[in-house]
């Protein structure tokens, strides 16, 4: 090839702040640019803060808007994406959560390697339903996955749910997420907790995500309302968003149950915040009782600040979390016992140490090196098996 590689990212969203998905796409482009590849980053809009876009463009990278598809199957999507990948000369191309449509358009634009990287599990799995009629042979993750020369899945369960609806394997990579471990050691507490006025006579059990029934925040304010009710010095933080459109019913609804629940004095929805090392730091425990995930980078950047995590026996979790050597995992809903774990660990100091020592060091599988490395490896073996 007689000019530089172009490498197209797609993504979903646009970045709202700086955290591991940032980090590590990031950091993959960096190291394109050692190469003298040519990089783009596809957002679908420019992000509040135009300073997140900085450290991309000083990566030799280019960020371009296109709208999201408004559904799988989405011929303007296509269509945009085929007339962008065209003009751009596109030799690489790697989507994520918005990945069907595109996909189409880059397989007909003949891009030479496509690769989607599949962050969660079906739509179903999270709602707990077994999809009916023509739903059930799930057409656009088989179509994606058609499309894609590698699917790179986020957990082994990730995968096995690929493989099920008939995937070759050999397509299918577990691709762990990454995380910056060198955004805790230094990080600072004291601000938050005064933010919230709490003293260190208060136990704050932190967890992140958004407004949305996935993200089991009302399993969480369930648990902590028996827990409040035996240990007073307690607290509950919920980071993420509310005010989306998806998400304002459900923040509603959750505001509601913490009245019904009488903890409103206990309970702080932080909302959308751009200091989570800060957060993780000031709190005593994490928690994460999704009903569904792929690998929760929350879940990480928790272990790497050096909590004591519980979390939900559930997909990717069990594979970060072994149960009572670096973690504390319970059945998806069981409300008992997420807050008898919460219990035994604000009770018990030395459990939190035992739990919290082991979580820091498997945190560390999960360095950002690790996935540049394994991402720009495929890169180059699938763009040398199109070039034999």
């Amino acid at each position: 090839m007689n000019r530089p590689i172009t490498l197209v990212q797609y993504w979903g969203g646009c970045p709202e702040t700086a955290n591991s998905k940032y980090q590590r796409n990031l950091a993959v482009f960096q190291r394109c640019q050692q190469e003298g590849w040519r990089n783009y980053l596809v957002c679908w809009r420019m992000p509040e803060n135009p300073a997140l876009l900085e450290p991309f463009r000083d990566a030799g990278c280019e960020v371009l808007v296109q709208p999201q598809s408004r559904r799988s199957f989405d011929l303007a999507s296509v269509w945009r994406t085929y007339k962008l990948l065209r003009r751009l000369k596109c030799d690489i191309f790697h989507c994520d959560n918005d990945h069907t449509s595109p996909l189409i358009g880059a397989a007909l634009a003949g891009v030479p390697v496509r690769i989607w990287s599949s962050l969660a599990m079906s739509s179903y799995h999270e709602q707990g339903v077994a999809p009916r009629g023509w739903h059930r042979l799930m057409p656009s993750t088989r179509l994606s996955c058609l499309c894609a020369h590698r699917v790179l899945a986020i957990s082994q369960e990730v995968r096995a749910e690929l493989l099920s609806l008939g995937v070759p394997g050999h397509r299918v990579e577990i691709v762990h997420g990454a995380v910056d471990l060198m955004r805790f050691p230094t990080t600072l507490n004291g601000r938050i907790r005064q933010e919230l006025g709490v003293d260190a006579s208060h136990v704050l059990i932190a967890t992140v995500g958004c407004a949305i029934p996935r993200k089991g925040w009302d399993i969480a304010i369930r648990a902590f309302a028996k827990v409040q009710r035996l240990i007073p010095t307690a607290r509950l933080i919920l980071v993420g968003s509310t005010t989306s459109p998806q998400e304002t019913e459900v923040f509603r609804q959750l505001t509601e149950l913490v009245k019904n629940c009488r903890v409103q004095e206990y309970v702080h929805f932080l909302g959308h915040r751009n200091d989570f090392p800060e957060i993780l730091k000031a709190s005593d425990v994490f928690i994460l009782p999704s009903r569904s995930e792929g690998l929760p980078a929350a879940l990480l950047e928790a272990m790497a600040a050096g909590l004591p995590c519980v979390a939900t026996r559930i997909c990717g979790m069990t594979e970060v979390i072994t149960d009572s050597e670096n973690g504390l995992l319970f059945e998806k809903e069981d409300i008992d016992a997420l807050s008898g774990h919460l219990i035994r660990l604000i009770q018990d100091q030395r459990l939190r140490v035992s739990i919290a020592t082991p979580a820091t060091e498997r945190a560390r599988a999960f360095s950002i090196e690790a996935y540049v490395n394994t991402v720009y490896g495929y890169y180059e073996a699938l763009l040398g098996n199109q070039c034999c």
